[in-house]
């Protein structure tokens, strides 16, 4: 586990051991290089790619990389760090040049078809040995004093998983708020770290609305907007239904005039609904349709195209295209359950430009994990309103609860009655 506060120390003073090495090393004085990446996870996995765990982190930062003309500002990672550590362990000689040496003190020719062969097999040994110490020296190392619990519960993570800097976090925070023996009773360490991942889910609250209400989910290609919003819609018409209300007055509009089939997709969910559908190819078809139905309309869906967060100059095109003065909408990024934790960071960044109040995991029913999704939201500081599990679109489509979320996750022991107490569904 890498302490970037002792590292940003050993940076004022070179002396300091590298942690979690053997006393008496010290940090090499190489110079210092850098690396590029999306996030510190990235980072650290080129860094672990490239020199194992043969390196010193020296400080971390945030760094700004300028988007397509000016557009899609994107928030990269830079970490400065050294390679190598001052051992008193000679250079590791090859075996061929081993080989030879020993040959050569024997008195032995190098073509000694029999000495070499029985030497090489004694050389194979020594080498397994080797590689035998150097593994169980890194294992003792990578744990250090690490309590037992602590090792389990970031396994589970792992296994869930949840980002680098997510468990880095967990393990932080029971070493600074569990004594050692409340460490060495795991089923209270797992409950702990329960409590806390659900701290760490921001459920977005129901928020009364004027109506017309406009509500507009953006996010990119294969996500399942429309069918999102599809679901919204007779999600909506039901619970009017179940509350013996007057059926809502509800119209959708598409500006997805990019992919094939799009159109006729929410118009065949719009005749199944009685729901009527139009398209807009522009900013100002939009505001025409709005002042056109305002008067006798209650919610106005409007599906976007998808694009990738990459796509920095259609996504400003979609951008001013949903800029309509006067229509205040209600803004959700649908994103899948299952794109990696890298993916959604860069969802997220590139898709902030249209405001998004919340967001809507959709497909749930298709990944196993979900520590990516908590992850990620958690460190954006972005709040979950939507679950969608499913291609019903008469149903598969719920409020979001951190319960949801927690029952989720693998090979934890959930206290159901607990995590129910603790996290009250909002009524």
């Amino acid at each position: 586990m890498y302490k970037d506060s002792y590292a940003l120390t050993a940076e004022k003073n070179p002396k300091l051991p590298l942690y979690g090495s053997t006393p008496g090393y010290t940090r090499p004085d190489d110079e210092m290089q850098t690396i590029v990446g999306r996030n510190y996870d990235d980072c650290m996995d080129k860094l672990l790619k490239a020199y194992g765990h043969n390196f010193e982190i020296l400080g971390k930062r945030p760094i700004l990389k300028p988007g397509f003309f000016g557009f899609g500002q994107k928030e990269l990672y830079e970490v400065r760090y050294t390679v190598g550590l001052k051992k008193s362990v000679p250079v590791q000689k090859s075996f061929q040049e081993s080989r030879d040496e020993i040959l050569q003190k024997s008195g032995s020719s190098v073509t000694n078809t029999i000495q070499i062969a029985n030497i090489d097999k004694k050389l194979e040994e020594m080498k397994k040995v080797f590689e035998e110490s150097m593994k169980n020296i890194a294992e003792a190392t990578n744990a250090g004093d690490k309590p037992v619990s602590i090792q389990k519960i970031e396994e589970l993570l792992q296994n869930n998983e949840f980002t680098f800097a997510y468990i880095n976090k967990i393990s932080t925070r029971l070493r600074s708020e569990l004594t050692v023996e409340e460490l060495e009773n795991f089923e209270l360490v797992q409950e702990k770290v329960v409590d806390w991942i659900g701290e760490s889910i921001k459920i977005a609250p129901k928020v009364m609305h004027t109506y017309p209400h406009v509500i507009i989910v953006v996010g990119p290609t294969g996500v399942g907007k429309t069918t999102t919003i599809a679901k919204f819609a007779v999600n909506l018409i039901k619970e009017a239904h179940e509350k013996d209300q007057p059926r809502p007055r509800v119209r959708m509009l598409t500006t997805d005039h990019t992919r094939v089939g799009a159109v006729e997709q929410i118009k065949r969910y719009g005749d199944v609904m009685e729901i009527e559908v139009d398209k807009a190819e522009t900013a100002a078809d939009v505001k025409k349709i709005y002042d056109t139905y305002k008067e006798n309309l209650d919610v106005l869906f409007i599906d976007t195209p998808g694009y990738s967060p990459k796509d920095f100059e259609n996504l400003g095109k979609m951008r001013k295209m949903l800029e309509v003065q006067g229509i205040h909408p209600e803004v959700f990024l649908a994103a899948n359950a299952s794109s990696k934790a890298m993916d959604l960071i860069s969802i997220i960044q590139n898709y902030e430009v249209f405001n998004f109040s919340s967001v809507i995991i959709t497909k749930w029913d298709e990944t196993s994990a979900i520590g990516n999704v908590i992850s990620v939201l958690s460190e954006k500081g972005k709040s979950i309103s939507y679950i969608t599990d499913g291609q019903t679109v008469t149903k598969n489509i719920e409020r979001a609860s951190v319960v949801r979320f927690l029952t989720n996750l693998h090979d934890f022991n959930i206290d159901r009655n607990h995590i129910d107490a603790k996290f009250p569904e909002e009524k």
